[in-house]
């Protein structure tokens, strides 16, 4: 069900200018200088040159239930298509900024006020793109142009997950990962994703934590989304759908190893995660949920013989592109439809995962691991899943993690995974909760 939280005026217009000189070039220096208690998204990929912030609150709803995406995807046509746009040629369209839930009806506690789903029209948007910054102001507040550069980079700490989670904790994570075991023994399950949190009573300067998000992890999306009460922030190396001029980009990613500062002990990690058969077994699960999801709605994916290592800050995965061109009537939504949750994410087969992930695992997963994006009226944009994430609320901050389980799996290695996991963004979170030093990297 969709709730309109600000519906927008017949006559509501973006007007989109160039940014030409000086600090408000980046997006995050407006977000850093955006008023208190402002809702304000944030979405930068490096390797794209693409970074954006959305500030304030145009026109918004609210979604939830199973047909949340199908809902989001006719509300995105009306708001887009109601938008009279007033812009220099070659300027970038405005966009609407999206998020869901893991669960199609969201989670509790600080995790209310996101809901199941949440679809905005930021009053203030700039994008950098290729070297050039658009301002797209449509209604709402007036911010501040920015005058200070947004703050470096901080140097992620030095951070061990372990020193913040309970033994209680981690032997109740093995716990999960025998149960898993035992359900793909039995015929249940040939995946399960059991998840873990961890909390950590510092709440970080988000401006910080971003600069040092995009610096450290250049081959993710960096994002934030920030309610006023609550924020959730991270960078995720998953992409689950992109959609440009028609063209669809979507990605398995499972099976993973760490990093090594020794080249050779490294390059040896990852050979070993090319050849190792479970890592395969549990990288090919997620291919085939995909590759099936694709040809389920008439398209043709076009993929390559085998996975590739992506190698990120601190940890290597097994990765697939795959493509298709959209056929007429299958927007990103759709998409984003089709694809959440993917076994990456949920285990296989979908429905069986579910039911024993909400009789044993006592996680309220909310928007970890779901689907944050954007898009615009060209039916562009792109959505990833909500990975090496975390919720700031007024008390502290609770970091997410899970690990694949497939035949095979071990539960202490499987520990250790999620622990990698949660170091990649611990680090950052301690570093920019700390007093800042004025030195970057």
């Amino acid at each position: 069900m969709a709730l309109t939280d600000t519906a927008p005026a017949d006559d509501l217009v973006a007007c989109t200018v160039e940014v030409s000189e000086g600090a408000a070039r980046d997006p995050l220096a407006w977000l850093t200088c955006a008023p208190p208690g402002i809702e304000r998204w944030f979405w930068e990929t490096p390797a794209d040159d693409t970074s954006w912030v959305g500030l304030g609150c145009a026109a918004a709803v609210m979604l939830s239930g199973p047909g949340r995406f199908t809902e989001a995807a006719a509300v995105a046509r009306d708001l887009l298509d109601g938008l009279d746009v007033d812009a220099p040629i070659g300027a970038p369209l405005p966009r609407l900024a999206a998020g869901f839930a893991f669960e199609p009806d969201g989670g509790r506690d600080s995790w209310l006020a996101f809901g199941g789903g949440r679809m905005v029209l930021p009053a203030v948007q700039i994008l950098r793109h290729g070297g050039r910054t658009w301002l797209t102001s449509v209604a709402g507040p007036t911010v501040t142009v920015p005058g200070p550069d947004a703050p470096p980079p901080d140097v992620p700490a030095d951070a061990d997950p372990v020193r913040w989670a309970s033994t209680a904790e981690r032997d109740m994570y093995r716990h999960l990962v025998r149960m898993a075991l035992a359900a793909i023994g039995r015929g249940e399950l040939t995946k399960a994703v059991p998840c873990r949190a961890i909390r950590v009573e510092r709440r970080p300067d988000l401006p910080r934590l971003l600069a040092t998000l995009r610096a450290t992890f250049p081959a993710c999306a960096t994002f934030c989304v920030d309610n006023g009460t609550a924020v959730f922030v991270g960078a995720t190396p998953e992409l689950l759908a992109a959609v440009r001029s028609g063209h669809l980009d979507t990605a398995a990613l499972a099976g993973s190893a760490p990093r090594h500062p020794v080249g050779a002990i490294d390059d040896a990690l990852g050979q070993g995660l090319i050849t190792s058969p479970k890592e395969q077994a549990e990288h090919a699960v997620v291919v085939d949920a995909i590759v099936d999801a694709l040809r389920g709605l008439g398209l043709t994916p076009v993929l390559p013989d085998g996975p590739a290592l992506l190698r990120l800050h601190g940890i290597q995965h097994l990765h697939t592109p795959i493509q298709a061109e959209l056929c007429s009537g299958i927007g990103l939504l759709d998409m984003v439809d089709a694809l959440h949750p993917t076994p990456a994410v949920s285990g296989s087969p979908t429905r069986r995962a579910v039911e024993l992930r909400h009789l044993h695992e006592d996680l309220d997963r909310g928007w970890f691991a779901g689907p944050v994006g954007w898009l615009d009226a060209d039916g562009d944009g792109e959505f990833r899943v909500a990975l090496r994430s975390a919720l700031v609320d007024a008390d502290g901050t609770t970091l997410f993690a899970g690990a694949g389980i497939v035949a095979g799996s071990d539960p202490d290695r499987e520990l250790i995974e999620t622990e990698v996991k949660l170091g990649a963004l611990l680090g950052p979170i301690l570093a920019a909760s700390a007093p800042a030093t004025g030195t970057g990297r």
